[in-house]
């Protein structure tokens, strides 16, 4: 994939969110995604300049992406890091609207620490992939992965959990059993592979990258009753975290957690 750099790369992967987010909403309303049985499927703070992207050199272990934040009204914003452990001055994705967007999850499928893939979840349950575009003028189009994403209540991507190269998706089902989506260069997934069930006691799980420094990709969860837990990732499709360590309480404190990397190189 080429590299975009600087203000061309903000622009590109603007419109790629852009992009995403319409056909998304426009394929789900055409009625183009067939369910499948299973699917192979505030106001903004005042804060310092965001980094330019030159002066960021990121890895797939410590990556650098963005923070997309959405209003009631649909509409989209991003926010760049700082790299003093806040973000940058608001901007706003125009001609977007992301009601009937019921999940997005930012993708790094090279490797090389940036976010250069989407994927978005229609209300019908119809999940969208768009990568980020080779140039300016590339206005390559999002592809369907496929329905009944909708079973689950949570998606997200913490990186490649299987050794595989690509930023791989986990996803909870509504009983609670956690599954692993191995991803491709292209986008498109692989057969989900059970992980476990019983992780509805989490209120929040989220990862990106490294956290311990070996390696391979973590997350972390909070539970209903705001004790935090670590799982170190082991890089085995078929057991893709080890046991879980507790980090600490009081997390119930906040009511969202996310991670977007590495926020103060």
């Amino acid at each position: 994939m080429a590299q975009l750099s600087g203000r061309t790369r903000g622009r590109a992967l603007s419109r790629l969110a852009t992009a995403a987010i319409a056909a998304a909403l426009v394929g789900a309303t055409a009625g183009t995604a067939v369910a499948a049985p299973a699917p192979p499927v505030p106001a903004p703070l005042k804060a310092a300049p965001a980094a330019p992207r030159d002066a960021v050199h990121p890895t797939a272990a410590a990556p650098f992406f963005p923070l997309f934040a959405t209003k009631a009204s649909g509409e989209v914003y991003t926010y760049e890091p700082n790299l003093q452990g806040g973000f940058g001055d608001r901007e706003r994705l125009q001609d977007t609207d992301s009601r009937g967007i019921t999940a997005s999850v930012q993708v790094d499928l090279n490797q090389d620490g940036l976010m250069d893939g989407l994927y978005l979840r229609a209300a019908d349950g119809s999940l969208f992939f768009s990568s980020a575009p080779e140039n300016e003028h590339d206005e390559s189009q999002p592809k369907l992965i496929g329905g009944g994403w909708n079973i689950y209540d949570l998606i997200l991507s913490p990186g490649n959990l299987t050794g595989g190269g690509h930023a791989d998706l986990i996803a909870r089902d509504k009983s609670g059993v956690l599954w692993l989506y191995q991803a491709r260069q292209d986008g498109t997934l692989g057969d989900r592979v059970r992980i476990g069930r019983g992780w509805d006691i989490y209120t929040d799980i989220v990862g990106r990258g490294d956290l311990n420094g070996d390696g391979k990709t973590d997350i972390v969860a909070k539970d209903r009753d705001g004790v935090l837990w670590f799982y170190k990732g082991t890089g085995n499709i078929n057991d893709p975290f080890a046991s879980r360590v507790r980090v600490g309480g009081g997390w119930n404190a906040y009511d969202m957690l996310l991670s977007t990397g590495d926020m103060n190189s």
